[in-house]
């Protein structure tokens, strides 16, 4: 392992299927190996196009039907940079993340996809639950995870574009050399 591996983990909260489909939650980002970790938190909103739940489960992934509506670290909006590849690495890592999300709920806690589909009134007391991670407080535990549906995933890049991706992640969409976004 290197410096660059990370740990992604979905938190699915919100799941809607008609007539686009469309996912809200949050994703966390570890370092594996470095002492202390590094941790990013992104909330987001994605809209898949041409999909169901049977297409889910039948057809390979597609990052082109994946379009992040919504980015946020803590409470900047990130606004990833079309013209940068780590940026689009990036992207491509999250979307990935999140269609394995979507098909281990789909395969293995069916009924829990029924329950992500909220009204205001309960919008607003999980905003409660997630504002420790806005604020980057250490509160990722398992109370939290059971108000959603979460998978993670390792990612461990030999090659410099996924090296490029990890780095993007974990440095919050900002490039080393820069102070601001």
């Amino acid at each position: 392992m290197s410096d660059i591996d990370i740990n992604v983990e979905t938190l699915l909260l919100v799941s809607l299927w008609d007539p686009i489909c469309v996912f809200q939650g949050c994703f966390k980002i570890v370092t594996l190996q470095s002492h202390p970790s590094k941790e990013q938190y992104y909330i987001f909103r994605c809209e898949v196009r041409h999909a169901t739940k049977m297409e889910f489960m039948k057809n390979a992934f597609s990052p082109d039907d994946y379009i992040v509506t919504h980015l946020y670290r803590q409470t900047q909006k990130i606004c990833p940079d079309q013209e940068d590849d780590s940026h689009e690495f990036a992207l491509y890592i999250l979307k990935y993340a999140l269609y394995t999300t979507i098909v281990e709920m789909l395969m293995n806690n069916p009924q829990k996809e029924h329950s992500l589909a909220m009204d205001d009134s309960f919008l607003d007391s999980l905003l409660d639950n997630i504002k420790p991670i806005l604020n980057k407080e250490p509160l990722w535990s398992e109370p939290l995870k059971e108000i959603g549906f979460a998978v993670a995933m390792d990612f461990c890049p030999k090659e410099e574009m996924g090296k490029a991706a990890a780095k993007t992640l974990i440095n919050g969409f900002i490039h080393e050399d820069e102070n601001i976004h």
